[in-house]
């Protein structure tokens, strides 16, 4: 019989209300909806073709947001319409205290600032109101652009990170 190994996952609310829909939907334990997702991680992981030359292709990543709240300004409720209103507060410089969601923010864009000789252009768009796609065109070495998706992909803000890649000299 198979040995089995027992550990504690922690997720966004959100996240799991969603698999649990989505396991309930397709009949599987939470036991057998995890293992598949990390299976089929490992699988695409394993699918990257291992080259020591240089490579082009893409890296895009969806990512939560949260906007700053000024706390003398008016709070977004979730669901209102009227995004305008969230504009009215001044961005000056200021101290301000960021969640997850904003230290992420910065860290994308200091990680591809480290890896500007590799990134051919960036393209970020607005999905929803939390919600950002931002697709990096790359091309350079195997090495550096593997390092660059997985810098990115230990951002905890990230909800998917796909990744495109082949050799510069194929066909």
């Amino acid at each position: 019989m198979e040995e089995y190994k027992r550990f504690t996952v922690s997720l966004p609310k959100d996240l799991y209300e969603k698999f649990e829909s989505f396991r309930e939907k397709l009949g599987i334990s939470r036991s057998d909806g995890i293992r598949k997702a990390m299976q089929s991680l490992m699988i695409s992981e394993e699918n990257i073709p291992k080259t020591s030359g240089n490579v082009v292709g893409c890296i895009s990543i969806i990512m939560g947001h949260e906007h700053f709240q000024p706390s003398s300004e008016e709070h977004h409720h979730p669901g209102e319409k009227n995004h305008d209103q969230e504009h009215d507060h001044q961005y000056g410089s200021q101290p301000i205290y960021a969640s997850v969601h904003q230290t992420d923010e910065i860290l994308k864009n200091d990680i591809q600032h480290h890896f500007h000789d590799i990134i051919i252009s960036t393209m970020h768009i607005h999905l929803e109101f939390e919600k950002c796609l931002e697709i990096i065109a790359v091309s350079g070495s195997y090495n550096r652009v593997t390092k660059l998706k997985q810098d990115l992909q230990r951002l905890r803000s990230i909800m998917s990170l796909d990744f495109f890649i082949i050799d510069k000299e194929s066909p």
